[in-house]
């Protein structure tokens, strides 16, 4: 079995730390594989080089992701002729492009289309050529439930194959300690993700600023790096909480940091299926998130669903803080529900997917 990934770039975020962690297991059980970053480009490209993971870099710039860019999508192809795959496994809007076009008339290579976010396509043409490139398509994969409603809407017009596969975590990450300096005796009330407007840290800056003087032992940790960092920053300086708000940067040592906090908080506008909240579940974290974090699907039972509102946000940190039999609840069935979610058991479900594609069999749950 030959199975070749292909992204559009490697920068920091939830598809590519997945992919990071798939791609390590898959060589420790010496799978043959390969990633094709289009692109060339991201933050996290020289972490996949520096574990020895199979990358090859397509380009060197973001400008050949434009989908009119037809030498792309003929150097994808040269290189798939090249490597003579059995599965293409594509994530991100430019690769599940490139990967489509470049395969035409290519006879015997299985096509996987893996979407992670309920984000529709605003422009036109790319909403169109998704549902015209799902005929060469021949399984779509979701990362919960609500993606898959979007996918059969905005995708697959072909109506082919289509599973629910919910994120994994790397449990092993969680031996290492971070080397974030933390203080002993403070809660930190943790974000983590980039900082776009999506992830809605405002309101959880806003909420945080209603808690903090009645809650000293308090801070919130902001751990990513975005376009936002900015705003987000002088935010709390406005607020006057700026010596209370630790901004962390992207970090590697992500599990570490969570191991050290007290809640989570995930107010997204939407996400997909947020790898940081499957972590905090697994360190024995409560989280408040909002309705939009699909997450929900999985962990209802160790969450709290809360509106996208300062004020909302603030009564639920304020009772996760002072209801010690709510905490410790919450705390135990996260870390109960998020055994379940290991980067090994999720290796093993997409090797029965390729499996199952190769033999043309199909699968007969629609949740892997």
């Amino acid at each position: 079995m030959k199975i070749l990934y292909v992204v559009g770039g490697l920068p920091f975020g939830g598809i590519e730390n997945l992919l990071f962690d798939i791609a390590r297991e898959l060589s420790k059980r010496n799978i043959d594989y390969r990633i094709i970053n289009i692109s060339g480009t991201g933050e996290k490209t020289e972490e996949f080089f520096r574990a020895n993971l199979p990358v090859v870099n397509l380009g060197n710039s973001k400008k050949i992701l434009k989908t009119y860019r037809l030498p792309t999508a003929i150097k994808l192809r040269y290189f798939i002729k090249q490597y003579k795959p059995d599965i293409i496994h594509s994530m991100q809007f430019s690769a599940d492009y490139f990967s489509r076009i470049a395969t035409i008339s290519i006879k015997d290579i299985k096509i996987i289309t893996h979407i992670h976010t309920i984000k529709k396509e605003k422009r036109i043409e790319r909403r169109i050529f998704n549902k015209l490139l799902s005929f060469k398509t021949d399984v779509f994969l979701s990362v919960s439930k609500d993606v898959f409603k979007v996918v059969e809407k905005e995708h697959n017009l072909a109506r082919k194959q289509h599973y629910i596969l919910y994120n994994a975590i790397n449990t092993k990450a969680f031996d290492t300690e971070t080397s974030l300096n933390l203080q002993k005796g403070i809660k930190y009330i943790a974000c983590v993700g980039r900082l776009v407007k999506q992830k809605n840290f405002d309101v959880a800056i806003k909420a945080f600023s209603l808690i903090e003087k009645n809650h000293p032992d308090t801070r919130l940790l902001i751990v990513g790096d975005g376009g936002m960092n900015k705003k987000l920053q002088q935010l709390t300086k406005d607020l006057n909480i700026y010596d209370k708000v630790i901004f962390a940067g992207y970090r590697k040592d992500v599990p570490g940091i969570l191991k050290k906090s007290y809640m989570l908080l995930m107010p997204s506008e939407y996400e997909g299926f947020g790898i940081a909240h499957l972590e905090a579940m697994y360190a024995g974290l409560p989280a408040i998130i909002s309705p939009f974090v699909p997450s929900k699907e999985i962990a209802s039972e160790c969450s709290i669903i809360a509106p996208i509102d300062p004020q909302q946000i603030a009564y639920y940190i304020e009772k996760l803080l002072t209801d010690e039999v709510l905490y410790k609840e919450l705390s135990l069935k996260a870390k109960e529900i998020a055994k379940n979610f290991t980067i090994e058991e999720y290796v093993n479900k997409l090797l029965t997917l390729y499996s199952s594609l190769i033999l043309n069999k199909p699968i007969e749950n629609l949740i892997l």
